[in-house]
């Protein structure tokens, strides 16, 4: 039997990992009572370092803007981020991690370590410099993928 095209064995292959992925950091921020999208909303606001639009937000971690709304609300309560009028223009509203969702997001990746060194285990340093490489670029080519899809 014939094997599929390369492009097809990378796509099933990404499919397994990012599968394989989810559920497993899933399954790690249980006892954080964090799902994966407020994950995902957290750390991209860490990432950017200054305020986020709702709908940049919403864009990045592709959610909806209601979602990440109701999102935002929950972590205004629990302190772990700010909100202000966007003074440019008064419709939008800026997002912020706080010092306390810092805190909060730093501690979720810390217990992550474990189960990260037991996955890395037996790969050199190199390769995974490697590995991170790669994905960096895939990531910035699904990017301006999802991006050009968006305009169409």
């Amino acid at each position: 039997m014939q094997q599929p095209p390369l492009s097809a064995r990378f796509g099933q292959q990404l499919g397994v990992v990012s599968t394989l992925y989810r559920g497993l950091i899933e399954r790690l921020l249980a006892p954080h009572d964090v799902t994966w999208a407020q994950f995902t909303l957290l750390l991209h606001l860490a990432r950017r370092g200054g305020p986020s639009r709702i709908s940049e937000i919403a864009v990045a971690i592709e959610l909806t803007q209601p979602a990440v709304t109701k999102v935002v609300q929950k972590f205004v309560n629990q302190r772990l981020v700010e909100v202000r009028r966007d003074d440019a223009d008064a419709r939008n509203r800026l997002v912020r991690i706080t010092a306390e969702g810092m805190a909060r997001l730093e501690a979720m990746q810390r217990s992550f370590g474990p189960v990260f060194v037991d996955l890395l285990q037996g790969w050199e340093e190199l390769d995974l410099e490697r590995l991170i490489a790669d994905l960096t670029r895939l990531s910035e080519k699904l990017t301006a993928l999802n991006d050009a899809e968006r305009k169409r």
